[in-house]
């Protein structure tokens, strides 16, 4: 998970993108604040159970599903884009240096994701395929904008097929102790398939390139995320049978849609001070994502350790977790600012000023 980098790029007079060196132009709150709407939907996926009423299916509907994993992706290409950014803007960080500074810290999400696959939590943790994700994009963070949108059209599909064709053959490769399994989590059917997620994170990667700092580029985000986002819905509801090939294609695409348009929107709205500061809980949390993400695996894992006849699923849980999270980010950066794990990492990858 990237720290979400301080710096956007401006651009020369010709056109041509460079970073500044002047001074930081500040956090994007919006994108924090989409970034935290990413995490907590998470919860909802983790802990919220399948329950009749209007407040579940709201909540299932706008959080549960395809759409905050979708956010989480896109948002951290973005973060990524900026991180990359804000790094080119050091003294002493060339190219090279930039990329052992994210390689490091995907090595190191990597290892913290695997570690906490070994309690049990009911979660599908996605740490250690962020991390891996980081260390496939090393080659990419200087490719050319035409090329990682060509790479990410190509990636998707592909992504798609191998998912929906490894349930033929899946369970002949999961065999116990099979040093096939991790791999084919990882790479085809897992709850974030690599060719697909790098699909996302190339789109986040191209939209911070489009300097989102700039309001016209976040109208562009919001209106164009919101045709094929509404676009995509249209055409799975009356075009197409649903779980195909193609209706899981454009499921994808128009999770990207809404993604880009949820961030769009969240940039212009916290302009106003009033919305950031209705938000800044949820801004917190997105501050401090690792944190607040490992905290609840732990905590969850923790509550099964006690009573492992308890449901995976309860509302209180997600409530407690819900509130919990909100008011711990909101104390620990008033106080202190990044979140703990956000510093260890910072620390790590020696990016920390």
């Amino acid at each position: 998970m990237s720290d979400g980098g301080i710096r956007a790029a401006t651009r020369r007079p010709h056109g041509r993108r460079r970073v500044s060196r002047s001074r930081p132009t500040g956090r994007l709150v919006g994108l924090d604040i989409a970034r935290g709407i990413a995490v907590l939907g998470m919860f909802v996926a983790h802990t919220w159970p399948d329950s009749p009423g209007l407040f579940s299916t709201v909540l299932t509907n706008l959080a549960g599903g395809e759409r905050p994993r979708t956010l989480f992706a896109v948002v951290g290409g973005i973060s990524l884009a900026l991180f990359v950014q804000s790094l080119a803007g050091r003294p002493g960080f060339d190219s090279r240096r930039i990329r052992q500074t994210v390689a490091v810290r995907g090595v190191g999400l990597v290892a913290l994701g695997l570690f906490l696959q070994t309690m049990y939590s009911g979660v599908s943790i996605v740490l250690d395929t962020w991390g891996l994700l980081f260390l496939f994009f090393l080659p990419l963070l200087r490719v050319p904008t035409r090329w990682l949108v060509g790479g990410a059209v190509v990636a998707l599909p592909i992504g798609v097929a191998l998912q929906l064709g490894s349930e033929g053959w899946d369970a002949r490769l999961r065999l116990n102790g099979s040093l096939f399994t991790q791999p084919l989590d990882w790479f085809v059917n897992g709850s974030y398939p690599l060719l697909i997620w790098i699909a996302f994170l190339a789109a986040g990667y191209v939209l911070a390139r489009f300097d989102i700092t700039r309001r016209r580029t976040q109208l562009w985000m919001l209106g164009g995320g919101l045709i094929v986002g509404v676009l995509g819905q249209l055409v799975q509801k009356f075009a197409l049978t649903p779980e195909s090939y193609p209706a899981e294609v454009v499921l994808h695409l128009s999770a990207v849609g809404v993604a880009a348009a949820i961030v769009g929107a969240l940039c212009l709205a916290s302009a106003s001070r009033m919305v950031r500061g209705i938000l800044y809980p949820l801004a917190s949390v997105g501050m401090m994502p690792l944190t607040i993400y490992t905290g609840h695996v732990l905590a969850l894992s923790y509550r099964y350790w006690l009573d492992p006849s308890q449901p995976v699923k309860n509302q209180l849980v997600w409530v407690v977790l819900t509130l919990a999270s909100l008011l711990f980010a909101t104390a620990w950066r008033l106080t202190l600012g990044h979140g703990p794990l956000e510093r260890a990492l910072r620390a790590l990858d020696g990016s920390r000023r």
